[in-house]
């Protein structure tokens, strides 16, 4: 409904931060082709309005999806990944690069690189714990416990 509203209401700013939160929930449902669907439309609109955060966010989400939706194009998706890292640690913009780690951990674990998977699971984890970011510091110690 809030994604319907700002849409009619005229208003672009921010409009890309409503597609790619919608699309992460679709992809945390496992409803991968429509969460790619909205994450690409996000990214979109975040590089036409100059939303250089949530362009970051967003490429960190498509690699993420990419990586799930389609196993074999792992290349592409960590390129995904590294260009939300890159983007979001240029703007300093440390809580979601640090997302980042922890996803290009689990695509790694996925494509079956162990190494890879622990390097990046364990940085993530070193972040989230500096942080206090309890919540993704669990989610990346439970990866973890899974190698």
């Amino acid at each position: 409904n809030g994604l319907k509203v700002h849409r009619e209401s005229g208003v672009e700013m921010y409009l890309s931060l409503a597609h790619s939160q919608l699309g992460e929930i679709h992809l945390h449902l496992g409803d991968l082709q429509n969460a790619r669907s909205l994450v690409e439309k996000g990214l979109r609109l975040s590089q036409k309005n100059n939303e250089e955060h949530i362009e970051g966010w967003s490429w960190l989400l498509l690699g993420t999806i990419l990586g799930k939706a389609e196993p074999l194009q792992i290349d592409k998706a960590e390129e995904y990944l590294f260009k939300g890292i890159e983007i979001c640690k240029e703007l300093r913009i440390k809580v979601v690069y640090s997302l980042g780690y922890l996803y290009l951990g689990q695509l790694y674990l996925n494509a079956g690189e162990k190494e890879k998977a622990v390097d990046n699971l364990k940085q993530s984890e070193a972040m989230f714990q500096e942080m206090g970011m309890d919540y993704w510091l669990g989610k990346a110690q439970e990866v973890l416990t899974t190698l």
